[in-house]
């Protein structure tokens, strides 16, 4: 299956960094480039409808711009992909190897980002009762699109440092320190932003002020985005083994099985790209290979069709033996990634086809093993061109689950990471080398472990693997 291609709708580079202190330390001062669009003084000062209209378009481009970490280097963590440059063994060496220590290589892991990100969510929030054109229905639409984000946010570092805990204050001051909390306390943080979102967007009113990508057709009113919200929150939910919850928030979301077709279950909201001046090309995308291949046993251990010689089509769809090997630091791969069609080709947040896998999960935990079975046949057959598992079948549901995942959200999210650890076999993950190690978490980043020094977080220590 291949992901729809969009066009975005971006301006050129629009503001992201607002607010720019490094997450919340007390950090130096950092310069940040003027790309054509409202400064922060305007936004936080004096803000009208077109400044604050424009941060909220440069705020996708931010949450765009983690594409890369979470589908690539979270995918080497879950024996997804590998990167095999062979100008940075690090990425072999740090990531397969290791240990990984707050200070060592690629440990930020999108931490920067995130909480940049979240610093111009903030800023978005408290400059929005300023704007005295906006209707009350146009500020509520603005705090549902932003809380959401913010949730996100919350969900991509989380899932990266886990029992570490992250920071879910975000202060008007980026000077002021802020505590970490617990990972349980940040999914009850992520869970809640998204329900005061919801409400946020369900008194929105028909449009939302600002201009949403193409990567969001279909979901672009309050109304239609109201859906993303609860499909996120459903994944949220799942994270935090909140069942009930999820089968209640997939029921406001998109999900649907009513048709059988690829499309249909590709449908969802996307990262998008183009070669346009100023705008981003899809970071997964590497033809030739140069650097980015699939683990060989993507498609080695793909199940069988009922022919008994091809491949789950979910597989020879997005994988391939090519005439390239590469090979970096005695790791080899010659399985090129053929999920992304171009250097344009769009990126899932969310889609159907996860929708269906999360129903079936939430299910499953909760005893339906009927409901679980069916959702999961109707994944299996039509995804992967599989044969349906028997009604009353009464093998091993989580490996099945898995290994559906596994296969439906490939090189997307670092799904299958985060996934073998929430059942606790990440023993599992194959190591190419003896010297290779699977780690179950990553670090604090250094700069806020440093200015912690008195009383460090406990994710400001090295993780050896296993």
């Amino acid at each position: 299956m291949r992901t729809p291609l969009r066009t975005p709708q971006l301006p050129k580079f629009p503001l992201v960094a607002v607010v720019c202190c490094l997450a919340f330390a007390a950090c130096q001062e950092i310069t940040v480039p003027n790309y054509n669009t409202p400064n922060a003084e305007a936004l936080l000062n004096t803000p009208n409808a077109t400044t604050v209209n424009t941060t909220v378009q440069g705020l996708q481009a931010g949450m765009r711009a983690q594409v890369g970490t979470m589908a690539t280097v979270l995918g080497i963590l879950g024996r997804e992909v590998y990167n095999l440059d062979g100008a940075e063994p690090r990425n072999v060496l740090g990531y397969l190897v290791g240990p990984l220590e707050p200070g060592g290589f690629g440990t930020d892991m999108g931490w920067t980002t995130s909480y940049r990100n979240l610093r111009t969510a903030v800023s978005i929030l408290a400059a929005v009762d300023k704007v005295p054109t906006y209707t009350t229905e146009q500020r509520n639409g603005i705090r549902g699109f932003v809380k959401t984000a913010m949730a996100m946010e919350f969900m991509n570092q989380l899932r990266i440092r886990d029992t570490f805990g992250i920071v879910v204050e975000v202060g008007a001051d980026p000077m002021v320190l802020q505590p970490f909390v617990s990972r349980d306390s940040g999914w009850a943080r992520a869970a809640s932003l998204l329900d005061e979102a919801a409400t946020n967007l369900g008194a929105a009113g028909s449009a939302f002020p600002f201009r949403l990508t193409t990567g969001y057709t279909g979901f672009n009113t309050p109304a239609n985005y109201l859906k993303v919200n609860r499909a996120i929150k459903a994944r949220v939910d799942v994270y935090r083994d909140r069942w009930a919850d999820a089968l209640t928030d997939l029921g406001g979301s998109f999900i649907s099985t009513a048709s059988t077709t690829a499309s249909a279950l590709s449908v969802g909201a996307y990262h998008v790209y183009s070669t346009s001046s100023g705008d981003a090309l899809n970071p997964l995308f590497d033809a030739s290979p140069r650097a980015l291949v699939a683990v060989p046993s993507f498609l080695t251990e793909a199940q069988f069709q009922a022919d008994g010689a091809t491949r789950d089509r979910r597989a020879t769809s997005k994988a391939a033996v090519g005439t390239v090997l590469l090979s970096t630091q005695s790791v080899s791969s010659n399985v090129k990634i053929t999920l992304y069609a171009s250097n344009v080709a769009s990126v899932p947040m969310i889609k159907n086809e996860e929708l269906i896998l999360l129903r079936a999960e939430a299910n499953y935990r909760l005893g339906n093993r009927v409901a679980a079975i069916q959702d999961l046949n109707f994944i299996r057959v039509n995804s992967g061109g599989l044969a349906p598992l028997p009604a009353d079948h009464s093998g091993d549901l989580v490996t099945e689950l898995l290994y559906n995942r596994r296969y439906s959200l490939f090189d997307e999210y670092g799904h299958r990471w985060v996934d073998m650890r929430r059942y606790g076999r990440l023993n599992l993950l194959e190591k190419a080398l003896p010297s290779h190690k699977i780690f179950p978490l990553v670090p604090i980043v250094v700069d806020e472990c440093n200015q912690r020094l008195a009383a460090p977080p406990k994710g400001c220590t090295q993780v050896s693997g296993q």
